[in-house]
């Protein structure tokens, strides 16, 4: 600025750099003190979406009152015309508060979106729409413009010195013309290439903060927003991957609440079905059935009060869920107080000493737990494998999806023989012929074919006899 006065202002011109550079100091120590004052009031309380805005205003018009404030100091001290030196001047402070106004609300999107994106907040949707060719053009046309004005002044003043000079000083006057026009196109350039890093930079934040919650949403993370701050083809970008990221949340959430209900699986499986293809029936199956039931349930019942049997069965369902679960198996149902579970949904080949090792260490967690459970609760476990239809089950108002087929009947007759045949775990030939090393390592007895309750064949069983926990419950 100090140069700039002299260069457009023959009036200013007759003040040395010193006097005119001690001016604008004063007054810009005026403004920068004014500005701390007010910046927090008119920009910091306002909502972030409108503070970038709100600061490119406030900024721009500090210069203006402090050209025209330096313009009636020269007017009154100097005395300088008011408008031919004062206009210039006012042109000056409007030209380079402009680039820096625009620089400082650049600058405070930025703050604002790092801020934002470090605490995980998705500040305001897009309401009104500004598209980047409009902002692009306003600024191309503000910058010609402010360039045009000044060149103009200077030209103006060039002029006024060309008429005059003497014939032997032209020279001097082209080689000051020269620097003057150079002076005037490097500063402007500078400033035009500061306000493009600067916006640069915010582009750059932008594709970054899109860039890194799109990768966490790949990996699962759903707790990040993209930061809207803009009205641009850029905020409807993250506008829409915010609205995405809050469809996946219900999503989850929905799956959340579902797979309490049915087995987490089963919830994932349903969930990913279009509504059209939810409809009743199913698959035929291979799986391996497992039946777990709490023996003596209906004495426990009379002994006991309601709440003492809800608070005891919740806690055992919560220790045997998790054991099934840890052997890949999906709890289909809970029937009273039985379970019933299947194995080899995804690994057919693992299923059978899947479900015997989570059958074991139900009841080594049951013998572990069971004071905790506030019941003295012994169970038996049948286990088989045959071919099920798992599907969709019910009618097309209210469906469930579960398995259905003699393999559950006959799983159920298994878990019942494991009173008569003293046996804490009893499973037929077709499971025990399907095992590895466990048919080896374990000592079964072989109990021969048996008659089940319903079927007219007999089915080969083998038993495995486990200490039921027999402890003492503990009362409150």
């Amino acid at each position: 600025m100090t140069i700039y006065g002299g260069q457009v202002c023959p009036f200013i011109d007759t003040l040395t750099v010193f006097e005119w550079g001690k001016t604008l100091s004063a007054f810009f120590l005026i403004l920068f003190v004014v500005r701390h004052q007010l910046i927090k009031k008119f920009v910091y309380s306002k909502p972030a979406m409108h503070q970038p805005r709100q600061q490119m205003v406030f900024e721009f018009c500090l210069f203006i009152i402090a050209g025209m404030a330096i313009a009636t100091y020269n007017h009154f001290v100097y005395v300088f015309p008011p408008i031919g030196s004062g206009g210039k001047v006012t042109v000056g402070m409007f030209t380079l508060g402009s680039f820096l106004a625009m620089d400082m609300a650049l600058l405070r999107e930025r703050l604002i979106l790092q801020e934002a994106k470090a605490h995980g907040e998705r500040l305001a949707p897009v309401k009104e729409f500004s598209s980047l060719i409009k902002k692009f053009t306003i600024f191309a046309i503000l910058v010609l413009s402010f360039v045009s004005v000044v060149i103009l002044l200077v030209i103006s003043k060039d002029i006024y010195w060309i008429s005059m000079a003497e014939m032997e000083d032209l020279d001097d006057v082209r080689r000051t013309i020269s620097f003057e026009v150079l002076f005037v196109i490097i500063i402007t350039l500078g400033l035009v290439l500061n306000l493009i890093y600067s916006y640069s930079q915010n582009l750059k934040l932008f594709f970054a903060n899109e860039t890194q919650v799109l990768n966490e949403v790949n990996q699962g993370n759903l707790d990040g927003y993209v930061p809207v701050l803009s009205r641009d083809e850029f905020a409807h970008i993250a506008e829409h991957t915010n609205q995405m990221i809050d469809g996946l949340r219900e999503k989850r959430r929905i799956q959340n609440i579902f797979g309490k209900v049915v087995s987490p699986e089963v919830a994932t499986h349903l969930l990913s079905l279009k509504e059209n293809e939810l409809k009743l029936g199913g698959q035929r199956r291979e799986l391996v059935i497992l039946l777990s039931d709490i023996r003596g349930f209906t004495s426990l019942t009379e002994n006991y009060e309601p709440e003492e049997m809800v608070a005891g069965l919740n806690k055992y369902f919560t220790d045997m869920v998790k054991i099934i679960h840890k052997e890949n198996g999906v709890v289909d149902k809970f029937i009273g107080d039985g379970i019933l579970a299947v194995f080899g949904l995804t690994d057919t080949e693992e299923a059978p000493e899947q479900a015997l090792r989570a059958a074991r260490e139900m009841f080594n967690i049951c013998r572990e737990n069971n004071t905790s459970y506030e019941l003295p609760i012994k169970m038996g476990i049948g286990i088989h494998s045959g071919v099920v239809i798992a599907g969709n089950i019910g009618s097309e108002e209210r469906l469930e999806y579960t398995v259905i087929g003699d393999a559950v009947n006959v799983t159920a007759r298994l878990e019942t023989l494991t009173k008569d045949l003293d046996a804490s775990i009893v499973i037929s030939k077709a499971l025990y012929e399907k095992l590895k090393q466990s048919r080896e390592d374990l000592p079964w007895q072989d109990h021969g074919p048996q008659t089940l309750k319903g079927k007219r064949e007999k089915i080969h069983v083998y038993g495995l006899a486990i200490n039921n926990a027999d402890s003492n419950p503990v009362k409150i």
